[in-house]
């Protein structure tokens, strides 16, 4: 039987693929968790206790850097799950996951989880497809990053953060909350920079600002400036596509 919450669970193509046995032993297995904005699902750092699935409500993955700085790295919403490499290895978690809306979460523990997926190699090939997916997304950004403009870049965070962690799949057409500092350090440039990059991209129609809030309008031109760059993208009447530092 299908609970409100475990059809918001089959937006996940993770979870969704799993036999409908394992899905509800899943189910059965995981302890469920109401969390307030701004509280932690898990923190950097921690040792490994689990995977988390969202139920509801958002979740922003900040990664922070040795010299302190807390860095954008994805939004979890609700069918997302996250704490699979740590999981795996038993190693502390590599970024924290902060309850951007209410949240409501189911809580996997280790004890439940190797019971489930690691006791034989069809369950454990199961388990690690999330982050399998994350690794190649991973290496295929780091190449393509070296040879991104900064506008380009600014395009393919906007386009990473509206979609589904662990694939391309579109979750959601906004982003909000953020700052516009968040997404500076995320995508290596100035706020100052970072706000005439945006700007471009409103007078171009292609986002909407409001505080707090970044809203997709043209999806498709986002995607074309972020996969091929700022060749052949208009802008805006009287804006040059390619847009250089001062």
């Amino acid at each position: 039987m299908q609970t409100d919450g475990s059809i918001d669970l089959q937006r996940s193509r993770w979870f969704s693929a799993l036999p409908e046995a394992l899905q509800e032993e899943v189910l059965r297995s995981s302890t469920r968790l109401k969390l307030r904005r701004g509280k932690h699902i898990l923190r950097q750092g921690d040792p490994a206790a689990g995977i988390f699935g969202l139920v509801s409500g958002e979740a922003q993955i900040i990664g922070t850097t040795l010299a302190g700085l807390d860095i954008l790295v994805a939004v979890f919403r609700a069918g997302d799950w996250t704490g699979f490499l740590s999981s795996v290895d038993e190693g502390p978690y590599t970024f924290s996951v902060v309850a951007s809306q209410s949240c409501e979460v189911l809580h996997l523990p280790m004890p439940a989880l190797k019971r489930i997926f690691l006791s034989d190699v069809e369950g454990f090939r199961r388990f690690i497809l999330p982050q399998m997916a994350s690794t190649r997304a991973m290496y295929s950004r780091v190449v393509e990053s070296l040879a991104f403009t900064p506008l380009q870049r600014l395009a393919q965070r906007l386009v990473d953060l509206t979609s589904e962690p662990h694939g391309d799949l579109v979750t959601s057409s906004f982003i909000s909350p953020v700052t516009q500092d968040q997404i500076a350090l995320s995508i290596m440039a100035s706020r100052q920079w970072t706000n005439r990059l945006l700007q471009h991209l409103e007078q171009a129609d292609v986002i909407r600002l409001s505080r707090s809030r970044i809203d997709i309008l043209d999806r498709d031109r986002l995607t074309q400036l972020a996969v091929r760059g700022e060749s052949g993208f208009t802008l805006a009447e009287g804006f040059p596509a390619k847009v250089t530092a001062d």
